[in-house]
C-alpha cells in the first residue's frame, strides 16, 4: 500500500439485527430474549474491509448510523479523524445523538486501517503489555446456589475478579447473592456489583453499598445515571469502595465530570467516541490517576488494555452465559488463559463479522455508495 494512493472507502453497509439468546435470561424481572445490534462494514477500493458494532438499547441507531456513515464514502481509513471532525459537524446541538452513529464508524476506520497495514490495533496505539484481566459477569437468573456455582468456577479458571448484576431494590435478596459471592470467592479473588442506575439519591442506595462494602466489595457500578455525578460524588464521599460509573457518556467532558467524583471510569467504544474517544478518556485517566473498566465488546476493548495501564480490566459477559449472543458471529474472539486475554497479531480491532451468516437475522439494511 501506498500513502500516496492510500485506498478509500467505495461502499459502506448497514444492518439491523435481532439476534436471540440461546436460551432467555433474567435481569431483576426483566426477561431478555433478545438483542439488538447495529453493524457497519466499510468495503475500501483495494477490498480490504472495516467492521463495527454497537447495542441498539432503544435508540433509533441505524437512522444515527445512516445520517453520518457516506462521509466516509472516498476518504481513506487513515483520514478518519477528519471524517469524525465532518460528522461531529459545525454546531454542537446533534452531537449528543449523533455520536453513537460517530462512534461506529470510527471504529470501522480504525479497523480498517489495522488491516491494511497489517498491524493489529493495540500496536498502531503502542502496546506495553501483552495481557490484561478480563472481568467476567455474572447475575442473569441470579440464585444464591447459582452466583456461588459461578464464582467458583471462574475463580478456579483464573478470574481474579467477578462482576455480579444485582436487583438493587431488595436488600435482603442483593445480601442472599453477595454472602453466596463471598462464601466461594477463594482468598485473592473479588467481587464487584452492578446496581444498573437502581436508586434515586445517595440515602437509597446507601444500604445496599454499605452491605457491599462491608463485604469486600472491589467497586458498584452505577448506583446512578452518570449525568447525576453530584449525586455520585456525594455517595462516594460516605464509601470506602470505589464507584464505577460512564459507560453511557458521549465524550471526554462527560468522563472529566466524573472523574472528579469516581475512581473508575466505564468507556465504551461504540458510545463514546469510537476508538478515538476511547484514547482520549484513556490519556484523561492517565493524568488523573483513574483506572477504565470498559464496558463490554472485549476483543475490542483489550486492545486499549494492551495499549493503556489505566485499564484495570476488560469486562465480558461469558458465551456460556449466553447474554451477548453478538459473540457466536464475531471471527476474531478474545484469546483468554488463566483469566487474562492475551494480545495476538491480527490485523484490526478485532471487530469483524461474519456478515452473511449474521445478514440472516437482518431486519433492516441499506448500503451507500
Amino acid at each position: 500500500m501506498s500513502y500516496s494512493t492510500p485506498p478509500a472507502v467505495v461502499r459502506a453497509e448497514l444492518m439491523q439485527c435481532r439476534v436471540p439468546l440461546p436460551a432467555p435470561v433474567t435481569l431483576g424481572r426483566t426477561e431478555i430474549r433478545f438483542r439488538d445490534y447495529v453493524s457497519l462494514r466499510l468495503v475500501f477500493s483495494d477490498g480490504s474491509e472495516g467492521h463495527a458494532t454497537g447495542f441498539e438499547r432503544g435508540l433509533p441507531l441505524f437512522d444515527l448510523a445512516a445520517r453520518v456513515v457516506p462521509l466516509a464514502l472516498g476518504k481513506p481509513a487513515a483520514m478518519r479523524g477528519a471524517v469524525r471532525k465532518a460528522a461531529l459537524g459545525p454546531a454542537p446541538a446533534g452531537r449528543a445523538s449523533l455520536i453513537r452513529g460517530i462512534s461506529l464508524l470510527d471504529i470501522a476506520l480504525w479497523d480498517a486501517h489495522g488491516r491494511q497495514l497489517g498491524q493489529p490495533l493495540w500496536a498502531l496505539l503502542g502496546g506495553v503489555r501483552r495481557a490484561v484481566p478480563l472481568m467476567p459477569v455474572i447475575g442473569y437468573g441470579a440464585t444464591p446456589e447459582r452466583i456461588a456455582a459461578q464464582c467458583a468456577a471462574l475463580a478456579a479458571a483464573g478470574f481474579a475478579t467477578v462482576k455480579i448484576m444485582i436487583d438493587g431494590t431488595d436488600l435482603a435478596i442483593d445480601t442472599a447473592l453477595l454472602e453466596a459471592a463471598r462464601g466461594a470467592l477463594p482468598d485473592g479473588h473479588r467481587f464487584g456489583i452492578d446496581a444498573h442506575w437502581s436508586w434515586r439519591t445517595p440515602e437509597e442506595a446507601l444500604p445496599t453499598c454499605r452491605m457491599a462494602e462491608a463485604m469486600g466489595a472491589a467497586f458498584i457500578e452505577d448506583p446512578f445515571a452518570p449525568t447525576q455525578w453530584r449525586a455520585i460524588g456525594a455517595l462516594q464521599a460516605r464509601l470506602g469502595v470505589p464507584l464505577a460509573v460512564g459507560e453511557d457518556v458521549i465524550d471526554r467532558h462527560g468522563f472529566r465530570d466524573l472523574a472528579d467524583v469516581a475512581p473508575i471510569l466505564r468507556p465504551d467504544a461504540s458510545v463514546s467516541g469510537g476508538v478515538s474517544g476511547l484514547i482520549e478518556v484513556a490519556h484523561l485517566a492517565a493524568a488523573l490517576d483513574r483506572a477504565l473498566i470498559p464496558h463490554v465488546f472485549p476483543a475490542l476493548h483489550a486492545h486499549l488494555g494492551f495499549a493503556s495501564e489505566t485499564v484495570r480490566a476488560v469486562e465480558m459477559i461469558m458465551p456460556d452465559i449466553g447474554a451477548d449472543p453478538i459473540d457466536r458471529y464475531e471471527l476474531d474472539r478474545p484469546v483468554i488463559e488463566g483469566g487474562m486475554a492475551l494480545a495476538c497479531d491480527r490485523p484490526g480491532a478485532s471487530t469483524i463479522l461474519d456478515w452473511e451468516r449474521l445478514a440472516a437475522l437482518a431486519t433492516r439494511k441499506e448500503s451507500f455508495q
